[in-house]
């Protein structure tokens, strides 16, 4: 009975050691997160500036196409509103299905 509880003790002792070694994992800097998030912030920031940037730039070209075509060719303009309007429309009231759903056949 002594032997066994001995047996017992040491194999918890064994066990033990081997999980205070496992829970007592390096743990990375606190200035390496905080670098990390800086220089994703920064991406994060440069990506805006750039998608501002060539939206921008798009919203200005149609913005003056449509002057100029306004200007110079006013009846193609306006026949070219009604497919437009058209357009927007049915894309508005067109019903779509939400992902995941299924058609009822």
């Amino acid at each position: 009975m002594k032997e066994n509880e001995e047996k017992l003790k040491q194999q918890l002792t064994e066990e033990l050691s081997k999980i205070e070694i496992w829970e007592n994992a390096p743990v990375p800097d606190l200035a390496f997160f905080e670098q990390f998030v800086a220089e994703e912030k920064k991406r994060i920031h440069q990506q805006l500036m750039k998608e501002l940037f060539y939206f921008a730039l798009a919203a200005a070209v149609i913005l003056c196409c449509v002057a100029i075509m306004l200007i110079r060719l006013p009846v193609f303009f306006l026949l070219l509103q009604v497919p437009v309007l058209v357009a927007a429309v049915l894309f508005l009231f067109y019903p779509r299905k939400k992902e995941g759903e299924w058609n009822d056949i």
